[in-house]
């Protein structure tokens, strides 16, 4: 991906003085370096809006493999959102550039991975800002189906026997949404069934889509609806990453109808 990195001096010369403090405002994020336990050495970084609602919501953006929190921010539009809708966003950084995702120690519940130190970002922000635990959000819903109460899963993928993932678990899972596009060479357009395979036992569903809603929700793409927990957004013609759809997410998390 190519980013085009502009100077706040730059961006705000062509602002009137309002939106340019409103823009300076949303300018930078805010480190957190006491977060609790954080085996992986992960930097944590929140940007809470200034209309904040009472007992917000939580979203958590994860960067690309070749990423970082700043870029994260500028190139998704959840801060934008976070002041309409008055939820906080957690970016977290992993200095290396990729995730340990389908480490071991990540694909297990408090098993030392880069998935527990974000987990406990989110544990962090729950406890700070007085959060809605209904309105916690990531792709880390396999592991930490306890927190993370829906997810949507952008270019990435999902392997084996989620409910393994939490040995002793018996609460409810969150639903799940994936994009991935037709021309991913770097997940591999494979893991859009293999990833729907994995998830769609965990809400007792088959494969076979209950729905299939062409140009949706985007023309060209498609939206295949296992269930009511379960969806998968083939991207027709896109390689990696899928970009992010804030008026989609903000449905399918439940900030706007």
């Amino acid at each position: 991906m190519k980013f085009h990195t502009l100077t706040i001096a730059s961006l705000l010369s062509g602002l009137s003085s309002a939106a340019a403090t409103a823009l300076a405002v949303r300018a930078a994020l805010t480190q957190v370096t006491n977060f609790g336990n954080n085996p992986t050495g992960l930097r944590m970084f929140i940007y809470v809006p200034g209309a904040v609602a009472r007992s917000p919501g939580i979203i958590v953006s994860l960067h690309g493999a070749s990423g970082n929190a700043q870029q994260q921010f500028q190139d998704t539009p959840y801060a934008s959102l976070g002041e309409q809708y008055g939820f906080i966003t957690i970016y977290p950084e992993s200095p290396p550039g990729p995730w340990d995702a389908t480490s071991a120690k990540s694909m297990l519940h408090d098993g030392g991975g880069d998935s527990q130190s974000i987990a406990n970002m989110a544990k962090y922000a729950i406890a700070t800002y007085d959060a809605d635990t209904n309105k916690v959000f990531n792709t880390l819903a396999g592991t930490y189906p306890d927190i993370f109460k829906a997810a949507i899963i952008y270019s990435a993928g999902s392997r084996g026997k989620i409910k393994s993932m939490y040995p002793g678990y018996t609460g409810t899972y969150p639903k799940v949404q994936l994009y991935l596009g037709s021309k991913d060479t770097v997940i591999g357009s494979a893991a859009f069934n293999t990833t729907l395979a994995a998830w769609a036992p965990v809400f007792g569903y088959d494969t076979t889509p209950d729905q299939v809603l062409t140009n949706n929700p985007v023309q060209g793409w498609t939206k295949y609806v296992l269930g009511e927990k379960l969806q998968g957004i083939w991207a027709l013609n896109v390689g990696h990453p899928v970009f992010t759809q804030g008026g989609e997410d903000m449905k399918w998390f439940g900030f706007a109808e």
